[in-house]
């Protein structure tokens, strides 16, 4: 049976590309996948669990990326998997396409499945395959999003932490052993506030870039719990530096 499925990576073509081929990082977004141990540079040892109506099946087998053309942005892979019950086997070959699509780029999913054994009766339904098919890119293609969205926050969160530890340094260094605080020089003044400046602007790109991520990925829902995700991730690593560095925070 084949069918064809798309989602959308809410990232530039090139760097989609890049993510798409980086199997271990994007294996834990696919529902019921889990990775068991890389074979070598494109083969894969792993395990899915997939629902088809009441029965639950859960295959074990091998996954290779048997050819790329980076031209075209086309990848082909291969894989097998034997049901862990003894029910018959799945053989696949899969292709994904990338296309710019604005900001992001929109992928196309062609599948070709045969299944063997006494699960081969659910071949005859393959329109209840495929619609499983499609839920399941659906929901990778949300934990995807969600993947992307929680790296970005940890990389603002990164960057504000690290704008701020080189006049959090320079006060404790400052700082006299007493428990009397030193007072804050204009010089001193000047390099916070221009950190803070440095945050500042690191923050407002960020969010905007949440903003158009989130949008992308079409959940206006995630988009507020990115931001609050985002603000406290912020918060804390600020709030850390001001904890080390009560003299300033006081005056």
């Amino acid at each position: 049976m084949e069918f064809t499925n798309r989602f959308h990576v809410p990232l530039p073509l090139a760097e989609a590309w890049k993510l798409m081929l980086d199997v271990p990082r994007i294996l834990p977004c696919l529902p019921g996948a889990r990775l068991v141990e890389v074979l070598g540079d494109k083969l894969y040892k792993g395990s899915v669990a997939v629902k088809l109506g009441p029965v639950k099946l859960s295959f074990d087998g091998q996954a290779e990326l048997v050819r790329v053309d980076e031209q075209a942005h086309v990848a082909w892979l291969r894989g097998a998997g034997m049901d862990a019950k003894g029910r018959g086997g799945a053989q696949s070959e899969f292709s994904f396409t990338l296309e710019a699509s604005g900001s992001g780029t929109d992928v196309t999913v062609r599948t070709e499945l045969q299944l063997t054994g006494s699960i081969a009766q659910y071949g005859r339904g393959s329109g209840m395959i495929s619609e499983v098919a499609t839920q399941l890119l659906r929901q990778f293609e949300q934990n995807l999003s969600r993947m992307l969205l929680d790296e970005r926050l940890d990389a603002s969160a990164a960057a504000a932490s690290a704008a701020l530890a080189p006049v959090a340094t320079s006060r404790s260094e400052a700082a006299p052993s007493s428990t009397t605080s030193a007072p804050v020089s204009s010089q001193e003044a000047q390099a916070l506030l221009a950190q803070c400046q440095a945050v500042l602007a690191a923050t407002q790109q960020t969010l905007a870039d949440v903003r158009l991520m989130t949008q992308m990925a079409r959940g206006p829902d995630k988009e507020l719990n990115g931001f609050s995700l985002l603000w406290r991730a912020l918060w804390a690593s600020l709030s850390g530096r001001g904890g080390s560095d009560s003299s300033v925070s006081k005056r």
